[in-house]
């Protein structure tokens, strides 16, 4: 039985699939960087940056289940 955002998961498949989702959000994430840092937009940069360090915050709880 895993906790995942408050919610209960016991279904260590189910918990691949969110995992994985989330390392989808982060390769997102790096390519709207990559789009912003390309196109100069600083604000959009800062959104990216803000959105990747999101992603990784909503991991802590995930990955961090998953050890014990």
């Amino acid at each position: 039985m895993f906790v995942a955002e408050g919610a209960i998961v016991k279904s260590e498949s189910l918990m691949k699939w969110i995992l994985a989702g989330w390392l989808l959000f982060i390769v997102s994430a790096l390519f709207f960087i990559a789009a912003a840092w390309r196109a100069g937009d600083m604000l959009a940069l800062a959104g990216g940056v803000f959105f990747l360090i999101a992603c990784f915050s909503f991991l802590v709880p995930i990955v961090g289940e998953r050890k014990v």
